[in-house]
């Protein structure tokens, strides 16, 4: 019944299964374990030797590691600087002296005889106002005045015959004089239609045209008719920082820039000094004079007031070893192969290298171009001590 179900269901019959057949499987086991078995040992090999490599390398990696970590730098030590030192100032020229004029009566322009860039004398005509309210004024101021001294004469005669009181002499006196100040008030009014020149100088503006209306100042809207400025002599005020007003003296030589003219510097002196620190700016304000007989120099310029100061002897670094952050300026030192960033106080720029006035020393060592991510305590290593080169540090003159 058994072997008829198993031929039923296609199964292999195993009491036909001879001898041979059952070597020939177990052949293939053996293989199939003995092939594993060498799989699995290899695998294993393979997997021990790379651990044993990372194992025995695991030293170089952190070496290199270490070594990525350390920041390789370039340094330079501050360089002492004695010497002159230019300090260089913005400023604007003037004439050295400077007028608004202004009409100093009311009145209708008449003509004007002097044009701007015209050279006029002190006194000298330069429009003339038609006033005819004063002219009025002064001829009705002519007629009570000869009036009045009509009458004072007449009762003069009279009070030396006796024939009126001496009250009403003096009565008649004191009219006759009213009549007479007044009428030379309204005359000297009257004069004030010659505007004139107040000093000798160039007419630098002219703000009038004949038949214009112009304002004593007493009423409307009061306009200069003229501006004037003397411009054979200049000057200018130059406003110099509280920490270098104690190397500033009257007579001192300075140089006058300007843009249109860099190589060519006017030669001028300090004239005088306010001697005192302004509480606002915290600078001294100083009065430089520009000589301009050629008046090639012209009022309203722009100019850099180049001044020669003794500096005596500072500290000088390169404008790439400061950092800028919110502590304010700072340099990265080199102490015993790690950083310190350390916080200076800044003198004047010189352009390539800048004061330093605190901070720091003649010893140190200082980073040049640190990176902005540096950080204290970072391990560095030092490539190179740059030279400070006096061509490089010394500030230009």
């Amino acid at each position: 019944m058994t072997e008829e179900r198993h031929a039923q269901q296609g199964l292999p019959d195993l009491k036909l299964l001879d001898p041979e057949h059952h070597r020939t499987r177990g052949t293939v086991v053996r293989t199939a374990r003995l092939t594993t078995l060498i799989i699995v040992v290899l695998l294993m090999l393979g997997l021990g030797r790379t651990l044993f490599a990372r194992w025995s390398e695991s030293h170089v990696l952190e070496a290199r590691a270490a070594e990525n970590a350390v920041l390789h730098v370039r340094v330079i030590q501050p360089r002492r600087e004695q010497g002159d030192g230019r300090l260089t100032l913005p400023g604007t020229l003037q004439g050295t002296q400077e007028a608004q004029i202004y009409a100093r009566t009311t009145g209708y322009v008449k003509q004007w005889s002097k044009d701007i860039g015209a050279q006029v004398k002190k006194g000298e005509v330069l429009a003339t106002l038609d006033i005819p309210e004063v002219n009025r004024q002064v001829d009705e101021a002519t007629a009570n005045y000869q009036l009045a001294k009509t009458a004072y004469e007449r009762w003069t005669r009279l009070r030396s015959q006796d024939a009126v009181s001496q009250q009403e002499l003096d009565e008649k006196t004191s009219a006759y004089r009213q009549t007479e100040a007044v009428l030379q008030r309204l005359r000297q009014q009257l004069a004030f239609g010659q505007v004139v020149a107040p000093f000798d100088g160039t007419v630098t503006r002219r703000n009038v045209n004949i038949g214009d209306l112009v304002n004593a100042g007493n009423g409307g809207t009061v306009q200069a008719m003229f501006s004037m400025a003397q411009t054979d002599k200049l000057h200018v005020y130059a406003y110099v920082p509280q920490d270098r007003a104690a190397q500033v003296r009257v007579g001192d030589a300075v140089d006058i820039l300007q843009s249109s003219a860099p190589g060519k510097p006017v030669k001028a002196r300090i004239a005088r000094s306010a001697n005192a620190i302004d509480l606002t700016s915290r600078t001294l304000q100083v009065d430089i004079e520009v000589p301009n007989p050629q008046r090639s120099l012209l009022p309203g310029t722009y100019v850099e007031i180049a001044l020669t100061l003794k500096a005596g002897e500072t500290l000088v670094l390169p404008t790439n070893t400061l950092l800028f952050g919110t502590a304010g300026p700072q340099v990265a030192l080199v102490k015993d192969g790690k950083v310190v960033r350390q916080s200076v106080t800044l003198g004047a720029d010189f352009g390539k290298v800048v004061e330093i006035k605190t901070g720091v020393t003649a010893d140190d060592q200082v980073i040049v171009n640190p990176p902005d991510a540096i950080t204290p305590e970072q391990a560095v290593a030092v490539e190179a001590m740059l030279p400070a080169t006096p061509a490089a540090s010394k500030p230009a003159k």
